[in-house]
């Protein structure tokens, strides 16, 4: 049931839908600036970065996928040096990367073994695909 301002009410949990199913609603970034895709490039660099330090259960800092310093760890630094590329890139892509560093229940900080690499993959592809 739903409660006031259309939460869920105490005691039930919504579900969260799958990364992919999440992302597909968000709506594309009109600013393709350069700082933007900077910053963005330099948050995964980081996440790379930080998927090899230890984790301290004295930050509020979500921990990064150990996956993002082993398997996906290339394809995450690819979509980083694509993203540094002064071609343009779709928008739908910048909502995956954006989507990718956010969410914390996303593949970066939480999943399978295998899924970040997949979504690695996805951004990078959709940063240039004209394709869904």
């Amino acid at each position: 049931m739903i409660g006031l301002a259309g939460t869920p009410r105490a005691g039930r949990i919504a579900r969260a839908p799958a990364w992919g199913q999440r992302v597909r609603g968000l709506w594309a970034e009109p600013a393709r600036s350069a700082r933007r895709r900077r910053r963005y490039a330099e948050g995964l660099e980081t996440a790379v970065e930080r998927a090899h330090e230890p984790w301290s259960p004295l930050t509020s800092a979500v921990p990064v996928s150990r996956e993002a310093g082993g398997e996906a760890r290339a394809m995450l630094l690819d979509v980083a040096e694509r993203l540094r590329q002064p071609r343009p890139v779709r928008p739908e892509g910048l909502a995956l990367v954006r989507a990718l560093l956010c969410d914390g229940a996303g593949p970066l900080y939480y999943g399978e073994p295998g899924d970040l690499r997949a979504a690695a993959r996805t951004v990078l592809l959709a940063l240039d695909s004209d394709g869904p």
